[in-house]
């Protein structure tokens, strides 16, 4: 995981777990435990950080050795009309 994406990312919440977790719809001592590199950050919660940013944080900037570089132009999150 790229540390420094998932600081951007919490930095789009004012650094507040609490509010990124729920917007993730995530528990946020588990995602305590994926910012402090305790547990690793999954594919789909990738995802879900990505439609939370409003793709302001890209999956592959998360997981760049999962996600390539066009991943997110290939795939693009779809708002629900």
């Amino acid at each position: 995981m790229n540390t420094e994406a998932m600081q951007k990312a919490l930095g789009i919440f004012q650094h507040n777990q609490r509010a990124f977790a729920k917007k993730l719809g995530y528990h946020e001592s588990a995602l305590s435990l994926v910012i402090n590199c305790k547990r690793g950050l999954t594919p789909a919660l990738a995802v879900k950080i990505e439609e939370a940013t409003d793709s302001a944080v890209l999956r592959e900037e998360l997981l760049p050795k999962i996600f390539d570089r066009s991943w997110s132009q290939r795939n693009p999150i779809r708002k629900a009309s």
